[in-house]
């Protein structure tokens, strides 16, 4: 049995990293809306570039992976 990835803000599953990492960018209302990430505390002119770095962030880092899926 294979695990699928989910939203570990929103709850929905997907087939795969790549579905997650577009619903993250575009669907996913669910990300704080700030412009000071959770995790790291860096700070963003805009909540659009907050977002980014936390899915960006993600592919690298273990912390960020956490905070948006479980798996």
């Amino acid at each position: 049995m294979t695990v699928m990835p989910t939203c570990k803000l929103c709850g929905k599953s997907f087939d795969t990293i790549a579905e997650l990492y577009l619903h993250l960018r575009s669907e996913c209302n669910k990300i704080p809306r700030s412009r000071k990430c959770p995790i790291c505390n860096a700070r963003f002119k805009s909540i659009r570039f907050m977002r980014l770095h936390l899915i960006n962030e993600a592919l690298i880092d273990a912390k960020h992976m956490n905070y948006i899926i479980s798996i």
